[in-house]
């Protein structure tokens, strides 16, 4: 073989190497959980900025989202040219199992025309799959083993018959979707934030929004700044909790803690710096770990008050499995949120930030003692 056929041949070599290499990697990057309702299922679905969907939208929201008088308020603004109010709940999947009988799915009823335009091109598809059923994330339909054509088995219903699956980003992140008038059905009533496509100057926009909703801790969100067009703060959406850590069942919607088998395939207790003895999702204590290490290191042992950290209940513990302003699974469920008190350092949550750990000090109700892992650059 010439010296040029050599070359062309360790070329090919590489490129073959490297495209196997990539597939790997997109099958199995992130971490994801193990168990019967732990395995997880991968991230399935492209993001915002991948689709360019949602272009030319703000995202308004605020914490406990917004009644139809406020709905109406921002509507009849002459400075709003359109509008889709997303009203998210959740809906009780079936486990197909007695006693932990239920999933929680994170889902959002939408009017099918307004969010379907405000989604621009990529929602062109969903526009005629929404009238026909339930449409489901790509992360959604990979955790329930549901195609096209098939049902979404709910606990104590019927079921909804599955007519699309679209990309997660097209969803918001959101694992189901459903028209307006079938999420009433099933509770899905109260806006949990705003589509908007403004008119006129944005600094006077924000600043009617602002005054409409006077009293509100509003925030304006651009689609360029999180992964996923939605309201809340900047955490991972429920799909893609599940995705990497793992999914379980429930006793119910409102009760219960999450299946014991998931519970003993993901939540282990180590001893870290500085914390001391913790119960934590399997692959997140290691990044609690470095950042303990870390701060440990910086000489920060001190501004970690260890004693508050374990009556607030740590990283995972019964008595923290739902949020007490929603009545939801909190993230301490998942074993991937812990309690620390920041005493003024900001050091503390810089080290955090960087083994991947966002602080709740920065969210929309501030919570100082909060941090959840969302992944590196938090």
């Amino acid at each position: 073989m010439t010296a040029r056929g050599r070359a062309l041949a360790i070329l090919t070599g590489l490129v073959v190497f490297v495209a196997g290499w990539v597939g790997f990697v997109s099958k199995w990057s992130g971490p994801a959980g193990a168990g019967r309702w732990g395995r997880g299922a991968g991230v399935a679905g492209a993001r915002a900025a991948e689709l360019d969907v949602f272009r030319n939208q703000l995202v308004i929201w605020a914490p406990g989202g917004f009644s139809d008088r406020e709905v109406g308020r921002v509507r009849d603004s002459t400075r709003v040219a359109a509008i889709s109010a997303v009203r998210t709940g959740t809906l009780p999947g079936s486990s197909g199992r007695s006693g932990y009988r239920v999933v929680p799915l994170d889902t959002m009823a939408v009017d099918t025309n307004a969010y379907t335009t405000a989604a621009g091109r990529p929602g062109r598809k969903l526009a005629t799959m929404l009238p026909k059923g339930a449409v489901m994330s790509k992360t959604g339909a990979k955790l329930r083993r549901v195609k096209v054509g098939g049902r979404l088995r709910l606990a104590g219903h019927r079921g909804l018959r599955v007519s699309g699956v679209v990309d997660d980003a097209v969803l918001g992140g959101y694992e189901v979707a459903l028209e307006r008038a079938v999420g009433r059905r099933y509770n899905l009533q109260r806006a949990a934030y705003l589509l908007v496509r403004p008119r006129g100057p944005l600094d006077d926009f924000q600043a009617e929004m602002r005054k409409l909703l006077k009293g509100r801790a509003v925030r304006l969100v651009t689609p360029g700044d999180r992964p996923f067009v939605r309201g809340g703060n900047g955490v991972l959406p429920l799909s893609q909790v599940k995705a990497r850590f793992g999914e379980f069942a429930v006793r119910g919607l409102t009760q219960g803690r999450p299946d014991p088998a998931w519970t003993r395939a993901n939540i282990v207790s180590r001893r870290l710096p500085v914390l001391g003895r913790v119960r934590c999702h399997k692959l997140v204590i290691v990044d609690l770990a470095k950042a303990m290490d870390d701060l440990q290191r910086q000489g920060l042992r001190g501004q970690i008050d260890v004693g508050d950290f374990r009556r607030r209940g740590g990283c995972w513990t019964p008595r923290l499995l739902r949020d007490p302003r929603t009545g939801r699974l909190s993230r301490h469920a998942w074993g991937i949120a812990v309690a620390i008190k920041v005493t003024g350092d900001e050091r503390l949550v810089q080290t955090m930030a960087q083994h991947g750990f966002v602080w709740g000090g920065g969210f929309a109700h501030p919570n100082g003692t909060y941090f959840e892992w969302v992944g590196r650059g938090a």
